[in-house]
């Protein structure tokens, strides 16, 4: 299976909890796919139809700190113009922010679209300056290329988001509603979804392997198969496997099973 796949390598990033408009601002532990379908467009320099593309990635830090930012609160002003001066029509005040900084942010995206050769030249040379989570976060690329997957009975999961309905099958991982998709055309509309991020490593089994139970995928060792990236590092005998995600709700099976 060929698909592209980006690394990209920043200083810091956030990706704020949008119900939460006063107080400490906290970090989403992963980007969620709204924001990088945003920084997908950034890159084409248009929006491509949800339903174009799918995608799979991981994302590390170095750590976190909280961090004061400047926010502007601007709103309409009613008051009445006085003798001789013009009617104000907005009101700005200063508010500061305390908001969850995520340092040396590091992702490794990959996507499965039918225009990988146009989308690789792209991400080559991008249409908007790089940037993750808040437009100041910028970031630079440093592998853009074409690699295969390989389809293998076992491999491992890290730093990644999961389905919903694998949460009877891993201890680890925290439950959150992401934005998956913000309409372009009317960004009041937006659809949520529910996954698992997962920050740590867990292992898919294989046939009478056995371990601490935190470690392992609850899953029947012989009913999958999955996409492993044969580029990345082994760990006990494995390598990292993808969970694929779509925009448009249906998810693709990140487990295939054998018919």
């Amino acid at each position: 299976m060929r698909v592209l796949k980006i690394e990209l390598e920043g200083v810091t990033t956030s990706f704020r909890y949008p119900h939460l408009l006063t107080g400490r601002q906290p970090s989403y532990p992963l980007p969620p796919p709204a924001t990088l379908y945003g920084h997908i467009a950034s890159v084409l320099g248009d929006y491509p139809a949800p339903d174009s593309f799918r995608f799979a990635y991981t994302f590390t830090h170095q750590g976190s700190v909280d961090d004061y930012e400047h926010t502007w609160l601007i709103e309409r002003d009613e008051r009445k113009a006085k003798k001789g001066q013009p009617a104000p029509n907005i009101t700005a005040g200063l508010s500061p922010t305390l908001r969850q900084v995520l340092f040396r942010p590091r992702l490794t995206l990959y996507l499965d679209t039918p225009h990988l050769d146009e989308w690789q030249a792209a991400f080559r040379s991008p249409t908007y300056p790089v940037a993750l989570g808040r437009s100041q976060d910028l970031a630079a690329y440093t592998g853009v290329e074409l690699v295969t997957l390989e389809e293998r009975q076992t491999g491992y999961l890290e730093h990644t988001l999961l389905p919903w309905d694998w949460r009877p099958l891993v201890s680890l991982g925290q439950g959150v509603l992401m934005p998956r998709l913000i309409d372009p055309e009317n960004r009041q509309r937006v659809v949520w979804a529910r996954y698992v991020a997962l920050t740590h490593r867990v292992f898919l089994p294989m046939h009478g392997e056995s371990g601490r139970e935190a470690q392992w995928v609850r899953i029947e060792p012989e009913s999958r198969t999955v996409w492993v990236d044969p580029h990345t590092e082994e760990r006990q005998e494995r390598q990292r496997a993808l969970i694929w995600h779509t925009l448009n709700g249906e998810d693709s099976e990140a487990l295939h099973v054998p018919a």
